[in-house]
């Protein structure tokens, strides 16, 4: 060969990883809800409507009281959570830290979706699995939804 063979590797790191971070192994795809938790009943609605047309079960909350009814009720149901920072009462960062603290939720991926860039201490305190900035294109998100969750239609497909 004249040059041997290609050892670049191809760059697969998503949109939203910064170089900073490094890149953990991909994870397992797993069935269950999402839980949108955003305090503006347009931005909630809209990503539950768009995420349950692409097959996703969706529960909303609008800030930390219905986000922890929904993980209280159903924690092992709950396959991701979509967490805006900037909440009502107690913020995003709040629900997170309490998340990672409690052993039924600590191992739920979260996807930081918000319109403010923490410093890189926090970032690096909130553990998520992916930030993604507003604006942002709904393809960008749910391709980073896709490595986190199955849709539920693929289990309700019935040739009967």
């Amino acid at each position: 060969m004249p040059n041997g063979p290609s050892t670049a590797q191809p760059d697969t790191a998503p949109l939203s990883q910064s170089s900073f971070e490094p890149r953990a192994a991909e994870p397992t795809a797993r069935r269950g809800a999402i839980l949108v938790i955003e305090d503006r009943d347009d931005v909630r609605q809209g990503l539950a409507q768009l995420l349950e047309f692409q097959g996703y079960m969706v529960f909303e909350a609008a800030n930390a009281a219905e986000a922890f009814g929904h993980l209280d009720s159903s924690p092992q149901g709950i396959a991701l959570m979509l967490l805006d920072l900037n909440l009502p009462g107690p913020g995003g960062a709040d629900i997170r830290a309490t998340q990672l603290a409690d052993a039924r939720l600590a191992d739920i991926p979260t996807i930081v979706v918000t319109a403010c860039a923490p410093d890189l201490a926090d970032r690096e305190g909130l553990r998520a699995a992916a930030w993604i900035e507003k604006p942002f294109r709904f393809d960008q998100l749910l391709e980073e939804v896709r490595r986190f969750v199955l849709p539920e239609t693929e289990k309700r497909r019935d040739p009967s």
